[in-house]
């Protein structure tokens, strides 16, 4: 109703609602004053007000004061405290500028304790309400609560809980907008925390993205101590691990990459003396003999290079180069994604330089592996910012150039061809006509290679948002998939690969198609004993099953089918006898064959063709349950078949809980005489205490 009477404020009321307003006021505030009343309806009136106040405070500017008090009563009440809190971040949030100064510091300072209960969702909303207020009435804060306000939420910033450390984060940022002279209690407090958050393996999204942004607001402070000299400083040397805070290799090498990011967003906007001086330091560091040092100095400088033309710097292009041939695995990698993000900067230059390189690499699968990964970090870049901007894509020119680039690398070692086909899927959502024109050509090709790749850019161009790609893959999509007729196993596969990723993101894709589909991806389910081969190892021999994966493959994709579109697997013979001889195979193929039976069970349209084959299940699932291991199997092993039969019996409970499973007389002697036995009987019973403790978190859920 609020929202119908003044639906784009500060635009005026109709005068024709106005006479609603006072009486509407009145109705909320007899229930946000009201004390015997439930909780819910406290609730309700609190939001109320403050949605009423956030959008006609100026025609109750009267009752502002009077309301400001009464949110504040509720504020210090442990029962309404979370909805008050709440109020005060609609309030602030609010376009209108409305008269709270009589109630700011007080307002902060319980908001400012909050920080500091255990309670996460009242810290959570304590933080986003301090945010707001800050960012509306900052200007106006004293320096008590500024200071109260830095120290309690520096002590959040870990990675213990990666939400509440990035709105810590954030509220650090608008606190140095909007003061200043908060700076140097942001660099004692904030900043320490920030560096110990960028070693964490754990930082990533919000998180990493608020602490990205916490080094340029701190420099644009202007004060000494957080000059951008001395924040590059600072970084590099956390990420050389050179800090008394530093620990083992692993944690430097997890910070080098957040402090990479943190040292471009830093350096680019402080302009090009900056930059110039920065890259100089790079390059310096790139000739030192610690290998962490080099790989910090070959991440920086990609990440610099993917925000500005690094072309006017001599010697870095060539420096890069010539990391790709360390003895260094990492510095290897970092170089690949050094090359890739410096190309990025200048496209004009760098991309023919990048293409030749790669072309002149055909006989070295390594090298051109690294190059290829380069690439990849171009096209992956370009696609992030042509969603910002259409016109930050590639010129008609350089993307030929891409292209048959690609497809003269279509038919290298398998490494260099899963980055192609990525590639290729990238490519495809940015110049969708163009790319699927180029694969389609590839689908008859003589090289079993090169049909590969084609199959498997599909699975990078399916994503989960509507794409104009989706029409006119939507054409040729089966034409892709039915590659699971291919000859070459490893063609087979990556179509099956592909199908599950289309059934995942967009089954709509596929659904026209799968009676044509379906029987040849059973065929892929069937042990073959062409694909088994022996290999005579001197004193013993060695059995080879080549057409592991791809079943193992087949049957997760059947697992992602069942959940996507049951309706066409539940009541099929064929998926019912692909499941039977899933159960029969391979461990690695067992495991998803035991969760589809049990999503058959749970499945009203599943369960009673399942009931229709229970006798027949039997005997793969005893097998499973009663085969031994040998008495020198090794703790990996022992693990494995733990895990095994805990996924058989997970199966046999659900096939338990059928109704009519009791008239079934082969499954419950089965039940009888190995279920219910010997320490079997204690793992059943598991089973289904955590299938209960999992139905009963469920239920509390909704």
């Amino acid at each position: 109703m609020i929202s119908v009477i003044r639906p784009n404020p500060p635009a005026a009321v109709e005068s024709k609602l106005t006479p609603v307003v006072q009486p509407l006021y009145s109705c909320i505030n007899g229930r946000l004053a009201a004390q015997d009343q439930d909780q819910e309806v406290k609730e309700c009136a609190i939001l109320g007000m403050a949605h009423l106040i956030a959008t006609l405070g100026d025609v109750l500017s009267t009752e502002v004061p009077n309301v400001l008090k009464l949110l504040l009563d509720r504020l210090r009440n442990e029962i309404t405290r979370l909805p008050a809190v709440k109020a005060f971040a609609i309030l602030a949030n609010s376009k209108l500028d409305l008269p709270i100064d009589g109630a700011l510091e007080p307002a902060m300072a319980e908001l400012t304790s909050f920080l500091r209960k255990a309670n996460r969702l009242l810290r959570q909303a304590a933080l986003q309400a301090l945010d707001a207020l800050v960012a509306k009435y900052g200007s106006s804060l004293d320096t008590a609560s500024t200071t109260a306000v830095v120290a309690e939420a520096s002590v959040l910033i870990n990675d213990t809980d990666l939400s509440i450390a990035a709105l810590s984060l954030k509220l650090a940022v608008t606190l140095l907008e909007k003061q200043p002279g908060v700076a140097q209690e942001v660099v004692d407090k904030v900043l320490p925390a920030g560096l110990q958050l960028v070693r964490s393996p754990l930082l990533q999204g919000a998180a990493l993205a608020e602490l990205q942004a916490l080094f340029p607001a701190l420099a644009q402070t202007g004060s000494p101590s957080a000059s951008t000299e001395v924040l590059v400083s600072t970084l590099l040397d956390e990420g050389r691990g050179r800090r008394e805070s530093a620990s083992t290799d692993g944690s430097v090498r997890q910070a080098q990459h957040g402090v990479a990011l943190c040292c471009a967003v830093l350096v680019v906007p402080a302009g090009q003396s900056q930059i110039d001086a920065t890259v100089k330091q790079l390059l310096q560091m790139l000739k030192s003999a610690d290998p962490a040092s080099q790989r910090l100095a070959l991440l920086c400088l990609g990440e610099i290079g993917r925000r500005t033309d690094l072309s006017t710097s001599s010697n870095v292009d060539s420096a890069i180069n010539s990391s790709l041939s360390s003895d260094s695995e990492d510095i290897k990698a970092a170089a690949s994604l050094a090359l890739g993000g410096v190309a990025c900067g200048n496209l004009g230059k760098y991309l023919p330089a990048l293409l030749s390189s790669i072309e002149g690499s055909q006989g070295n699968s390594k090298q051109q592996y690294l190059l290829l990964q380069a690439l990849n970090e171009v096209v992956t870049t370009v696609a992030a910012r042509l969603a910002k901007d259409k016109a930050a894509s590639f010129t008609d020119a350089q993307l030929q150039q891409v292209l048959e680039l690609l497809v003269a690398s279509s038919r290298s070692e398998e490494e260099c061809r899963n980055v192609v086909a990525e590639c290729f899927g990238k490519l495809a959502l940015m110049h969708p006509q163009e790319v699927l024109g180029k694969l389609r050509t590839g689908l008859t090709s003589d090289s079993e290679h090169t049909r590969c790749v084609v199959v498997g850019a599909v699975k990078y161009m399916v994503v989960d948002k509507p794409h104009p790609v989706d029409d006119l893959l939507k054409d040729c999509l089966l034409d892709f998939l039915m590659l699971m007729n291919d000859p070459d196993r490893h063609v087979r596969k990556a179509a099956v690969v592909a199908l599950s990723a289309v059934t995942h993101h967009k089954p709509g894709l596929i659904a026209a198609g799968l009676d044509q589909l379906l029987p040849v991806l059973y065929d892929q389910t069937v042990i073959k004993p062409e694909m088994i081969r022996t290999v005579d190892l001197g004193p013993f021999k060695h059995r080879i099953d080549d057409g592991l994966e791809l079943r193992k493959a087949a049957f997760e994709c059947l697992d992602i089918l069942l959940t996507a579109v049951p309706h066409a697997l539940q009541q099929q013979p064929a998926f019912l006898a692909a499941l039977e001889s899933g159960l029969k195979d391979h461990q690695d193929v067992k495991a998803p064959a035991h969760l589809m039976l049990v999503k058959l069970c749970a499945s009203p349209g599943g369960a009673p063709a399942v009931l229709s084959q229970l006798d027949k299940l039997v005997e793969p699932l005893e097998k499973t349950l009663t085969t031994k291991l040998k008495s020198d199997a090794v703790k990996q092993e022992v693990d494995r078949h733990e895990e095994l039969l805990r996924s058989c019996l997970r199966a046999v409970d659900a096939l338990n809980r059928l109704p009519g499973s009791e008239a079934c007389a082969p499954f419950t002697a089965f039940l009888k005489r190995t279920v219910l036995t010997g320490t079997l009987r204690d793992k059943f019973l598991a089973a289904q205490a955590e299938r209960q403790e999992a139905e009963g978190d469920a239920m509390e859920v909704v």
